[in-house]
């Protein structure tokens, strides 16, 4: 698995290892700070129990929404007591395992050939992290003038939903690659790469980034500021 080595909060960012998930916590701030209206956080979207206490904490927020039973058991253990399962539970041992978890905390879950209970809240997605959330990568070759190889491939950015855009970087385009490795192209007049030129993916889709990684490294004005475990990852 994934270990982050470790690196004192002020550290730049450009000096994490590649590939790294990042939240950029000011903009995720400000995100969460327009939000209004009664709502309820997916948070089977980012898997993260210290991004959903920061999302419980905001007055429109009631109450979390997971997609697993397994999930449900991970946030519920982390101490959340609002937790609604967005799909149906079918098997005898979920039930029980939900039936458990109701014991203690309020459980909504959806019933096969049912509709769901609604709740009267708004389910709040993926909106919540427009713009916050990149992949950083490093270059790592440039076999021609235009073209370059970097270190962030399938298994850290993801592409089942598209190629990832590049932060800042409206004229490079990032294509193709391998698990483990990314080509990123540029028009002839842009700067040529290096070696080590740093660079932030923006993933096509947010839940397959959080996914992929262990960690999701918490910056602020281009510093590390926190590391937080991904845990419920890999809770189906």
């Amino acid at each position: 698995m994934q270990r982050p080595i470790e690196k004192p909060a002020g550290t730049p960012v450009e000096e994490l290892d590649t590939p790294a998930l990042l939240v950029d916590l000011g903009r995720l701030d400000m995100n969460f700070a327009s939000m209004a209206g009664r709502v309820r956080a997916e948070v089977w979207i980012h898997k993260t129990p210290a991004i959903a206490r920061r999302q419980v904490a905001l007055p429109s927020v009631f109450g979390i929404a997971v997609r697993s039973i397994a999930e449900a058991e991970i946030f519920a253990s982390d101490g959340f007591d609002d937790i609604r399962i967005l799909r149906p539970l079918v098997t005898s041992a979920s039930k029980r395992r939900a039936e458990v978890l109701a014991g203690s905390i309020r459980v909504i879950a959806s019933n096969a050939g049912e509709r769901t209970r609604d709740d009267g809240l708004t389910l709040w997605g993926a909106a919540a992290f427009d713009g916050a959330v990149t992949v950083s990568a490093r270059i790592t070759s440039v076999p021609e003038n235009g073209r370059a190889i970097h270190d962030c491939g399938q298994k850290a950015v993801g592409r089942d939903h598209g190629d990832p855009a590049i932060l800042g970087r409206d004229r490079l385009k990032a294509t193709g690659g391998s698990a483990e490795h990314g080509i990123v192209l540029s028009p002839p007049d842009e700067p040529p790469f290096a070696i080590g030129d740093w660079l932030q993916l923006v993933p096509a889709d947010i839940a397959t980034a959080f996914a992929l990684h262990d960690f999701v490294f918490g910056v602020r004005q281009g510093r590390l500021e926190t590391v937080w475990p991904i845990s419920a990852r890999g809770a189906f």
